[in-house]
């Protein structure tokens, strides 16, 4: 059965706002899309920049350091098309962002 960890609480990311966190040793991003709450790896696989430092635009975040950009909903990499982050499955209890770091969603190529 899936564990899920406690990341975050529903008053610290608003429509639109992302943070970072660390999850069981794991540094992701929690991202919210409308109401909707995603978690990826927080790493860019290009040179290491932080996804949460970057800029978030409906549903594509844009490394701060070379402007790459992921879909925070898949983790695919939407230019330059390259390598792919792994995503996390997240749940929302009251007001508790749950994430299950474990068993990544879509693996990627980096972790």
């Amino acid at each position: 059965m899936a564990e899920y960890f406690k990341a975050a609480t529903t008053d610290q990311i608003q429509p639109g706002t992302c943070i970072g966190v660390k999850v069981e040793g794991v540094f992701i991003g929690i991202y919210n899309v409308e109401g909707e709450y995603y978690a990826m790896n927080n790493i860019c696989p290009h040179l290491g920049g932080v996804l949460t430092y970057g800029f978030l635009d409906k549903n594509c975040v844009t490394c701060p350091m070379h402007m790459w950009e992921f879909d925070v909903k898949t983790g695919e990499c939407v230019w330059p098309g390259e390598e792919s982050i792994p995503t996390y499955a997240v749940k929302v209890e009251g007001e508790d962002i749950l994430v299950n770091v474990d068993e990544p969603l879509n693996k990627g190529e980096t972790q």
